[in-house]
């Protein structure tokens, strides 16, 4: 069906009627239709006065006429021609000035608003860009999500030979330049937020060779199966360094050796059940005094430390195995069973693994315990909720999200692909999508997010080498060296004098705050260097329509949920001058600089 759209005409010029094309004034007067496709946008335009002769720009891009006749035009024009919905059009006659006139886009074909579109991207992605927007809107959002599990893995660079060019900075541009460019948004979003849980840090791991192959580790396996997850991880060298399981051998009073609890404290604490026993909706269960019942106690660390003895390096390429290998982070740690310990070992809730198994067989029995627990569900259905929705799920959200981590629709336990879904499609993650959105919803961006969001807000490209590691490291968050074991920030931190959960709140400190706003002016005023493209002329265009520009902005940038009161102070500082270059640029600036946009909502 047609849909005719309202017209907000602005004048940039006036053009004598007497030199144009016989008297007549070219101008479009609505777009009678849109479609979008995930690159592009096809406008019909209603016109008058249209001239073979002539060209029509779209957001300051020319538009490639695909059938005219006297009074239609059928042009298409890339999507980031229509920010945020609107789009200025223009037709060149070759004559000085000219006559813009801004309308609303909307397409024809859409099966989801521009709004709980632009809210699902914020979660299921590293932020909206056009393209992003403009495939959602057409394909719904089930099909983005199996179109997004069957992407490509984005790729890290290979680790240099060379000890001395083991710098981890061309990793962390490339967390960057695959968030903005990459294809496999979601893939990318989760393997980030399970660093945040299964963490390894360059503080102590400082070298390429080390933290890449753990990165890939997480990018592969971030959509597969927790089971696997916790098994790789666990093998992996780069875990077994950070957190002392490598070369961890068997107790040996003779000689002092004593088995190190240290993994198998925080793959209990942080990795998979957490310090209490929980409820399934993520509540802590209490014991008959009222108090949290605990999961394990100190008894089950040593226990499980014993179960995890015997483990070091892979050999190097065309080396002998030994018992302390050289070290070496391409596969997973390998056994020495001399150095594993061979006792029966008791863990949680009686389970006891006997006497005489292997290394490998203690392991197995180990993790497959762990998995198992009923905590692994709503301990890893909060985590992941905060870092992809809201820092304050009800308890109800985090039951669904547990209940489909027990079982996928197979009956399969721990797949996370069903756990994504569950998050993403659940009706406390859409609701606000068509209505108002609650007051309680949403979460801070941390300072990768808020810099990602921002820049695929506008279809940016970015290229190494760029500067935005040291942009987010500004605002509190060095990627990939986080400062402890409990993340850039702890996952549950609770703001201060308050009943809420706010994580990112933790580093958000008067500098971080500073070198956010800092961010917003070179983003808007074009400081970020070379390597970064980012085109702002289709709101320079809807810049002399101050209301069609912070419209697009709303939009675009804050899912159309600008309060009032922003909205007015937006367009008083844009009419401040009549630049329409400045005009954008302030616009810009001001909407990514203020604490509505910075909070995911």
């Amino acid at each position: 069906m047609k849909v005719y759209l309202y017209i907000i005409v602005c004048i940039l010029g006036f053009l004598p009627y007497n030199i144009v094309f016989g008297g007549q004034r070219p101008e479009v007067h609505a777009i009678q239709h849109s479609e979008f496709a995930s690159d592009s946008v096809v406008l019909t335009l209603a016109v008058s006065g249209w001239n073979p002769d002539m060209q029509v720009l779209v957001g300051g891009a020319p538009a490639v006429v695909e059938q005219a006749t006297g009074t239609e035009i059928r042009v298409r024009v890339p999507v980031e021609a229509a920010p945020g919905g609107l789009a200025a059009v223009r037709i060149e006659d070759g004559t000085p000035g000219g006559r813009v006139s801004v309308h609303r886009v909307e397409p024809a074909n859409a099966v989801v608003s521009l709004r709980a579109a632009a809210r699902f991207l914020e979660q299921a992605s590293w932020g909206p860009s056009p393209q992003s927007l403009a495939e959602v809107r057409q394909i719904g959002f089930e099909r983005y999500i199996e179109q997004q599990f069957a992407e490509p893995v984005s790729g890290f660079p290979e680790p240099p030979e060379a000890s001395d060019q083991q710098s981890l900075t061309p990793a962390q541009r490339r967390f960057f330049t695959n968030a903005i460019n990459g294809r496999d948004q979601l893939r990318q979003r989760v393997a980030f937020a399970l660093h945040q849980i299964l963490v390894v840090s360059a503080v102590k791991n400082n070298q390429a060779r080390m933290m890449v192959p753990y990165l890939r580790l997480l990018q592969s396996h971030a959509l597969g199966n927790y089971q696997e997850i916790l098994r790789e991880i666990t093998l992996n060298p780069a875990m077994g360094r950070y957190l002392d399981m490598v070369n961890n051998d068997k107790p040996n009073p003779a000689t002092g050796i004593r088995s190190n609890e240290n993994y198998a404290r925080e793959v209990m604490q942080l990795f998979s059940i957490g310090t209490v026993k929980l409820n399934l909706d993520g509540t802590t269960v209490l014991d008959s005094e009222g108090k949290p019942a605990p999961a394990y106690d100190q008894k089950v660390i040593e226990q499980l430390a014993l179960a995890l003895t015997g483990w070091t390096y892979p050999p190097l390429p065309g080396q002998p195995a030994r018992s302390h290998n050289p070290a070496n982070y391409e596969g997973r740690m390998v056994a020495w069973e001399a150095n594993h310990d061979t006792t029966a070992k008791r863990l949680m809730d009686g389970f006891t693994m006997p006497a005489g198994q292997t290394a490998q067989q203690d392991l197995d029995g180990a993790l497959r315990h762990l998995f198992e627990h009923p905590n692994v569900g709503p301990f890893l259905a909060r985590r992941l909720i905060g870092s992809l929705v809201m820092s304050n799920p009800s308890p109800w959200y985090v039951a669904r999200v547990a209940a489909a981590f027990g079982a996928n629709r197979d009956g399969v336990r721990g797949d996370m692909k069903a756990v994504v879904r569950a998050i993403l499609l659940d009706p406390e993650a859409r609701e606000g999508d068509a209505s108002e959105i609650p007051a309680h919803f949403g979460h801070l961006r941390e300072p990768v997010l808020y810099t990602t969001a921002m820049l695929r807000s506008f279809g940016a490209r970015l290229a190494d080498p760029h500067s935005m590691a040291s942009r987010a490291s500004q605002m509190g968050q060095n990627v990939y060296f986080p400062p402890t074991v409990f993340n850039y920030f702890p996952l549950l931190y609770q703001i201060p004098n308050s009943a809420l959960s706010g994580p990112e709140y933790e580093i958000l400190t008067p500098s971080a705050a500073l070198a956010r706003v800092n961010l917003a002016d070179s983003v808007a005023f074009g400081r970020l260097g070379q390597t970064l493209t980012l085109d702002l002329t289709p709101f320079i265009d809807l810049a002399p329509d101050s209301g069609a520009l912070v419209e697009s902005l709303n939009n675009l940038m804050m899912r159309g949920a600008m309060s009032a009161d922003m909205r007015d102070a937006v367009q008083r500082a844009v009419e401040a001058t009549p630049d329409p270059v400045l005009r954008a640029q302030t616009a810009v600036y001001l909407v990514a600089a203020s604490p509505q946009y910075q909070t995911q909502r």
